[in-house]
């Protein structure tokens, strides 16, 4: 061990450095170097600190998107998807540089630059402009994009990754550009219906990797891009769905794939009004969707509860609404009030003019609300092992929760539907980054999550010490789990000194 200590000579106290080690036993001073006085000590500290420029760097999503390139080879695929020759940076590098941001401080082009002042980017890509990221961008066409996609998916299958269940689902973000070829009026999911909208799927691994995903018009069903979906997922794969892609068509187009789906309580009403016992399940085979299929019409007690109490807020909310509709005193209150009563599926329930609930009606709806019946026509499994499976959907859901929770996609500031598309696919690009770095923490911690991720890569930064031509580089960390991506990932051998 080091320790300081003092020494005397005369009336003069020196500082005094030792080195103490057990030998046989014994502690003994093995070394001792003396500082001196204390004027020499600030002297040797004062000399120590001119001409020397600190400089530091924020650089956890820069030397992790790194190593998750060297690994994934993406840059290399997107150059030569897109032909790309000649020095300077590349298509790959500007897309790399994209997702370096989007996994620290996403921010539009125009502040690409102003962001990488303060970011490892700046060292990794001192060339870079947003004026070449704007060119760039133009450069990609639909083609170049099925290309890349197609690539990665192959890529991340060889890696190992199991692909053997995959999950797909779709979300959509509003946009402040006019109506065009992609953005459209749809169903919004932060209800901007004012606005139009990008709709995007994602086909996710178990694991929260996209396998695959494209953007498309904001006004499409999701039903209407079954098709492209699955002709993008390996036929080996089970398919498990919502049931916003049920239909005769579709179901016939995976006849001879596996799948779970749902049924829509709605449509199904002979099925859905079959008794079953509290956290328990019945198995029936019903002809649905033109097919006989395998039928698990199961009940949950925790889905009953969580639909129930959501529904009952709701259901306050919408009263409290209905009923300042009708105290308005318009001359048609009470025709706005029954639209509106409609609009939120609520019109057998609450009874006008009275706002009285119909007790059977809303006997009834809670009855329906722990039950759930998956279709499949998968039958080497037992039912618990579908419904799980099932259950799992909710990763893709993720998957959206994350990129919008980080402001990995949003906001859209592109005005051109070429654009937007090269846009959504970057961003699918940085997700799938940001899912293939949790999954290579997660191997050594269960600590983080998907979220918290970003934030833990945010606790990473480059510290510089330069005095002349000597540099000094310092990595510090400021959380455990920080420590522990720095050392899986081998930062130290990926950043330049």
């Amino acid at each position: 061990m080091v320790y300081y200590t003092f020494k005397r000579s005369g009336k003069n106290r020196y500082l005094v450095l030792r080195w103490k080690k057990r030998i046989n036993g014994v502690p003994t001073i093995v070394k001792e170097i003396s500082v001196g006085t204390a004027e020499n000590l600030a002297k040797m500290l004062e000399d120590s600190m001119e001409n020397i420029m600190l400089k530091s760097y924020s650089a956890g999503s820069a030397l992790a998107s790194l190593y998750m390139d060297k690994a994934l080879g993406l840059r290399d695929i997107v150059n030569n998807a897109m032909g790309h020759k000649g020095n300077g940076m590349s298509p790959g590098d500007y897309l790399l540089l994209f997702i370096m941001n989007r996994l620290s401080e996403p921010c539009s082009k125009n502040s690409i630059g102003k962001w990488m002042k303060r970011n490892y980017a700046s060292i990794i890509f001192p060339e870079a402009s947003s004026q070449d990221f704007w060119n760039i961008m133009d450069r990609f066409a639909d083609k170049n994009i099925k290309n890349i996609m197609d690539r990665v998916r192959d890529r991340i299958m060889e890696m190992g990754y199991n692909t053997g269940d995959i999950f797909f689902d779709a979300s959509n973000m509003y946009t402040f550009m006019e109506e065009n070829s992609i953005a459209k009026k749809g169903h919004n999911k932060k209800h901007r219906y004012d606005l139009n909208q990008v709709s995007y799927y994602i086909a996710s691994t178990y694991d929260y990797i996209p396998l695959y995903g494209e953007a498309y018009p904001g006004n499409i069903h999701d039903s209407r891009t079954f098709e492209n979906i699955v002709k993008n997922i390996p036929e080996d794969s089970t398919l498990i769905f919502d049931r916003g892609y049920n239909s005769k068509d579709n179901i016939d187009m995976i006849s001879n794939r596996r799948y779970i789906g749902a049924l829509k309580q709605s449509d199904n009403h002979s099925i859905m009004e079959i008794n079953v016992k509290e956290d328990s399940y019945i198995e029936l085979i019903r002809n649905v969707y033109g097919k006989d299929h395998r039928i698990i019409l199961y009940h949950s007690k925790s889905l009953e509860t969580r639909k129930k109490n959501k529904f009952m807020k709701h259901l306050a909310k919408v009263m409290v609404k209905a009923k300042k509709i009708i105290d308005s005193g318009d001359s048609d209150s009470m025709e706005k009030a029954r639209i509106y009563l409609e609009s939120e599926h609520l019109n057998e329930t609450i009874l006008l003019p009275s706002l009285e609930i119909d007790g059977e009606r809303m006997e009834y709806r809670i009855s329906m609300m722990g039950k759930n019946a998956i279709f499949t026509n998968i039958i080497d499994k037992d039912a618990e092992s579908i419904v799980e499976l099932y259950k799992k959907r909710a990763r893709v859901e993720h998957c959206f929760r994350t990129i919008n929770a980080k402001g990995i996609a949003f906001p859209l500031n592109h005005w051109t539907p070429q654009k937007i598309k090269v846009h959504m696919f970057f961003s699918l690009m940085a997700y799938l980054f940001l899912a293939l770095i949790y999954n290579e923490i997660h191997r050594n911690s269960k600590t983080a999550s998907l979220i918290s991720t970003i934030d833990y890569l945010k606790d990473i930064n480059i510290n510089y010490a330069i005095k002349g031509k000597i540099v000094t580089t310092k990595i510090e960390c400021k959380s455990d789990i920080a420590v522990l991506i720095k050392d899986t990932m081998e930062f130290e051998k990926l950043a330049k000194y």
